[in-house]
């Protein structure tokens, strides 16, 4: 056996050792409460090329494309029903436009590639849903996009929600706006718009509230993500930019989120 494919074998070994302890891990994990909901803020990833002199424009953001592959892999084995990615912000598109383009050319990229494994069936746990402003989105982008959708529209496993184009202000004015067409109308009386029905217009109401919301990057702020429905989510700050997020960022938000149930719970009471 030469030198490489011993390098080969033990890779092999390694690979099966840690998936074993990842099982155990998560099976220890899930003798507690599991949040039926995550949302991530995916914070860091230019600071991450920075800190690695990464020249490549989009070189943080493709490290943070790995991130997303191993987080959505680590929520399915814990059993974690809907994940929420806050993929590119409302705001972000007022960064300088080369750098618009090129998150925007990567996403692509992986939505095409990620509809050819769907259509292979190697995604069929795994359910895709685009949420935001599509509009701003580029026509072959906005395609993209939904083609994904359509493709995993049956699946039943992982729901995955992410957030293009997206901020709480213009959510909330899109529910508003949706709320008083569907129950004004053309009506000439005055209508009285409840809660519920503004929040049955929202994005978001396809899945249910985050329960556990992490932020990678060391900032503690929401950044106008889903401020509407994190009221009574457990927010969890690391200083871990985005693509270093890791099995054991994961493992330790879930414990404090374990942690601190019986105030969670208090707290919803309450409420």
């Amino acid at each position: 056996m030469n030198t490489r494919e011993e390098v080969g074998e033990f890779s092999k070994l390694f690979n099966g050792f840690m998936t074993l302890m990842r099982r155990f891990i998560f099976k220890v994990l899930c003798v507690g409460p599991i949040p039926n909901h995550i949302s991530f803020i995916m914070d860091g990833n230019r600071r991450f090329a920075k800190k690695h002199n990464l020249q490549d424009l989009d070189a943080g953001h493709r490290a943070g494309f790995v991130s997303v592959t191993h987080v959505l892999q680590y929520c399915q084995e814990i059993g974690v029903p809907y994940v929420t990615l806050y993929a590119f912000g409302h705001d972000n598109f007022r960064r300088e436009p080369e750098e618009v383009k090129c998150v925007m050319d990567l996403m692509l990229e992986k939505i095409e590639l990620t509809i050819d494994q769907a259509i292979s069936g190697n995604l069929n746990n795994l359910k895709v849903i685009f949420i935001g402003d599509l509009n701003m989105l580029n026509e072959r982008l906005k395609a993209a996009a939904q083609r994904l959708m359509e493709v995993t529209e049956e699946n039943r496993g992982l729901m995955v929600v992410v957030c293009v184009a997206y901020s709480t202000s213009h959510e909330i004015v899109h529910a508003i706006r949706e709320s008083c067409v569907r129950k004004c109308g053309d009506r000439d009386s005055p209508q009285v718009l409840e809660v519920s029905d503004i929040e049955e217009c929202m994005y978001t109401s396809i899945v249910p509230d985050p329960a556990l919301v992490i932020r990678t990057g060391g900032r503690d702020r929401l950044s106008n993500f889903m401020t509407w429905q994190t009221s009574r989510s457990l927010l969890h700050t690391t200083a871990a930019l985005w693509p270093e997020l890791g099995l054991w960022h994961l493992v330790w938000a879930i414990l404090k989120f374990q942690r601190m149930q019986n105030y969670l719970q208090k707290k919803q009471k309450l409420d």
